[in-house]
């Protein structure tokens, strides 16, 4: 089977300096007009060339070779040394923290973090599947926040993996739990969509947060990339200003 690298990173990890970025993501981070884009831009950015150096023998201190450019339909398209690097690549940010994943075959690969948190009845009713609505209304109290956060980031993984995202109707989707698990912490589930068929899905917590892997064939249980060293600075999107907390 394909094997998954994935990492996480918080805010705090993105370095001040931006020379890790390339010329032509500076200039479209200099574009961004509010400083809360500024933010998930870099941190997604970031966590991403993270992943990367995951499958590579890049060093840690050439990670500026990847760039991270943007397709018509806004998923990711990773490049290194200017040119396309044949990978697939998923992203995503929630609350100050960002998950990145890479597969090196063509399978669709998508991924989502959610920070767990109360979502009311109505976000139910909305937006899942009637199957989905019963599985939450047997569920405890105590893992309610937990499930429908489960559903909803494996809804949005399967969205990224079709390269639709939130465009198509996410009741679309009938994600369907096995309630088994994948081993290091890593669960089992499975997406159905109509029209476009089944997808393997893999979760696991995160402290606060889910995070889940969805591709269309089976893979092994996900890698983390190494991790980067923290270096001591003050974070400062735009030169003068303190960045929101």
């Amino acid at each position: 089977m394909n094997q998954i690298h994935y990492t996480t990173q918080d805010w705090q990890q993105v370095p001040a300096e931006l020379d890790w970025l390339t010329p032509g993501e500076r200039a479209r981070f200099e574009a961004f007009r509010f400083e809360k884009r500024q933010r998930d831009w870099l941190l997604g950015r970031w966590t991403a060339k993270r992943a990367l150096l995951g499958i590579t023998g890049v060093s840690d201190r050439d990670i500026s070779r990847f760039e991270i450019a943007s397709a018509p339909d806004g998923a990711p398209l990773p490049r290194l040394d200017g040119r396309p690097f044949l990978v697939q690549l998923s992203l995503s940010h929630s609350n100050g923290r960002a998950l990145a994943a890479v597969l090196r075959s063509g399978t669709e690969l998508g991924c989502d973090i959610e920070l767990i948190e109360p979502r009311s009845a109505g976000f139910v009713e909305t937006f899942f599947t009637e199957s989905e609505r019963v599985h939450v209304e047997h569920a405890s109290a105590s893992f309610r926040d937990t499930l429908v956060t489960k559903i909803w980031s494996a809804k949005e993984s399967t969205l990224k993996a079709l390269r639709t995202g939130l465009r198509a109707d996410t009741r679309s989707v009938e994600v369907i739990d096995d309630g088994e698990c994948a081993g290091a912490g890593w669960g089992i589930a499975r997406t159905i969509v109509a029209d476009a068929g089944e997808f393997s899905c893999l979760w696991r917590l995160d402290g606060q947060f889910i995070l889940s892997i969805v591709t269309r064939d089976p893979v092994e249980t996900p890698i983390p990339s190494r991790q980067t060293r923290v270096r001591p600075k003050i974070h400062s999107c735009t030169q003068g200003q303190k960045p929101e907390e």
